[in-house]
């Protein structure tokens, strides 16, 4: 989307529509505040959004209508009921403490996003709205991005024998998030706007983004942002075949030759060392347990703890037991599936990884644009979950509701 459309595509919102715009335009700037929230919660910009956003939702919910119910919406609305059950119980353990409230706002993150995003997004023209907006959020990490490299880094964190820098978020997880999206939203409009803007201009986006993707990659060492930016790049290119040979075998040799020529240091000096455990517990110098930075370890006591509770807890989510259970259902897991579990049981993560089956199987049936987009989506959540957990993150949401929305949307309404 243009800029001059796109300013027209937000003036025509009502402000009832515009507010969530213009959250997700300022995200980045309120995260990097995320340090104000030490001073007070009344002085920090992060706990005004997060207690506002889901009272707007609720108010956008009330007023506008309830758009037609598709299959996902059906699976979808399955899910949030063992969502908010194990949210009513992890509540329950201490109902009027500051950290339950807190809880009480993230841990329903997905569910009051998606059914807000239900009635925002109508058309594919509200996706690529939003999905502009969050691009041009995007050039303020940049910039925070390029001012730590010149001017040296506003904060250091060490992980695995090597310096993360990570701006004022309150973790490397952010430049992670945004890195990833923003480069599966430039090649996404590389499809979309073919016929409408030049190929060299729509290339250049492409390429300018992914150098600001790299130049992040290798300051924040984040092994799943690896991973997921060069599963984005493999999937950008082997849709570039379907649609443009000529570009896709181009774009191939280009990326050859820039990884056989950068590469080898690139994997030697900034990835070898983050794999380094990993490598010698396959070549049996650690116990299994020190997988992953040590996370399968976590893993398996988590589960072991879990299974050893009775059978209703274990299907319907830990917090039924009563039980302290914050440290389980947030971010201490560093795994989403393993926090599902914990905060909805055995029924819970069903019924998730059955709504993540029938969001590819409608996506399977887009054009090729809007089909890279979900796919891209799918796969960024899907890999990211394994390591962190990513439906705690607002803005991680913005962007994966907002496409499952336009997903859910009858096929007449999807163009």
């Amino acid at each position: 989307m243009k800029f001059k459309d796109w300013k027209i595509w937000l003036k025509s919102k009502p402000w009832i529509l515009k507010w969530f715009i213009i959250v997700v335009l300022l995200r980045p700037i309120i995260d990097n505040l995320y340090f104000l929230k030490n001073i007070s919660p009344f002085l920090s910009p992060l706990y005004i959004v997060g207690v506002l956003t889901p009272v707007l939702v609720l108010i956008v919910i009330a007023k506008l209508p309830k758009p037609k119910r598709t299959k996902l919406d059906k699976y979808f609305n399955i899910w949030s009921v063992f969502i908010l059950l194990g949210t009513f119980f992890v509540i329950l353990f201490d109902p009027l403490s500051a950290i339950s409230f807190e809880f009480l706002l993230k841990l329903t993150i997905p569910i009051y996003l998606y059914y807000f995003a239900r009635r925002f997004i109508q058309s594919k023209k509200d996706l690529d709205g939003i999905l502009t907006t969050f691009l041009y959020s995007g050039a303020f990490v940049a910039a925070i991005l390029i001012y730590e490299l010149v001017f040296g880094a506003i904060r250091v964190v060490e992980s695995r024998g090597m310096e993360r820098i990570q701006g004022s978020f309150g973790d490397v997880v952010s430049y992670g998030i945004y890195l990833a999206f923003c480069f599966l939203i430039a090649t996404y409009f590389y499809f979309s706007r073919k016929g409408e803007i030049p190929k060299i201009k729509r290339t250049r986006t492409v390429i300018i983004v992914g150098v600001l993707c790299v130049l992040t990659l290798v300051n924040i060492h984040h092994i799943a942002s690896y991973t997921i930016f060069f599963g984005i790049l493999l999937l950008f290119m082997v849709f570039n075949f379907k649609a443009n040979k000529g570009a896709a075998i181009s774009l191939s040799v280009l990326v050859f030759l820039i990884f056989y020529l950068f590469g080898q240091p690139i994997i030697e000096e900034k990835i070898a060392p983050l794999l380094e455990t990993d490598i010698e517990v396959y070549e049996g110098e650690q116990e299994s347990g020190r997988l992953m930075h040590g996370r399968v370890g976590r893993w398996t006591a988590m589960f072991e703890t879990f299974t050893n509770e009775n059978v209703f807890a274990q299907f319907f989510g830990y917090p039924t037991t009563l039980k302290y259970s914050f440290h389980y259902v947030g971010v201490g897991s560093h795994n989403d599936y393993v926090r599902m579990l914990f905060l909805s049981g055995y029924f819970g993560l069903f019924y998730y990884i059955t709504l993540l089956v029938i969001f590819y199987n409608r996506a399977k049936k887009l054009k090729n644009a809007t089909k890279y987009l979900a796919f891209g989506t799918l796969g960024i959540l899907v890999l990211f979950s394994i390591s962190i957990v990513p439906t705690y993150y607002p803005p991680f949401m913005y962007v994966v509701m907002c496409v499952f929305a336009y997903v859910a949307l009858p096929k007449q309404m999807q163009t």
